[in-house]
């Protein structure tokens, strides 16, 4: 008994020896994070909370379209498989793909958004998204 029990602490050990500040699982875990609470406030109609995710260089352009949710709505959303730059971890890429409708049309559209997700260091290395919002409303059918 003692002996599985020194074995049992010995990898313990060792497994939380291999967590480090930057481990792969924990840049991971961070990007579905933000990337659920950014797609969760497009869906209700949150722009000026989604806005805290989207590159600063983007963010005035990305509200100039709080308008235009007034009559979008996103029902649901799918998240594609990330594709986390393994080298750096401080990039990623991944489909976004929407449901949604238009008032006062109540007819569904699946619209895809190919988001750039990367770790700003400036804000404290937080994961920031370059959206091709322009692009989703234009599949939607939505005038700006």
């Amino acid at each position: 008994m003692r002996k599985a029990a020194r074995w049992l602490v010995l990898i313990a050990i060792g497994l939380s020896a291999c967590v480090s500040p930057s481990d792969p699982w924990e840049r991971g875990y961070a990007l579905k994070q933000a990337q659920r609470k950014y797609s969760e406030a497009l869906r209700w109609g949150d722009l000026e909370k989604a806005a805290k995710y989207v590159d600063p260089e983007m963010r005035s352009d990305f509200l100039a379209h709080s308008e235009v949710f007034d009559t979008l709505r996103i029902s649901d959303y799918d998240i594609g498989e990330v594709d986390l730059d393994e080298k750096t971890l401080a990039q990623a890429e991944v489909d976004v793909t929407y449901h949604g409708y238009v008032l006062p049309r109540y007819i569904e559209k699946r619209v895809k958004d190919h988001q750039v997700w990367y770790r700003d260091e400036v804000s404290g290395d937080e994961w920031r998204v370059r959206p091709e919002l322009a692009a989703m409303l234009d599949g939607f059918g939505v005038r700006r």
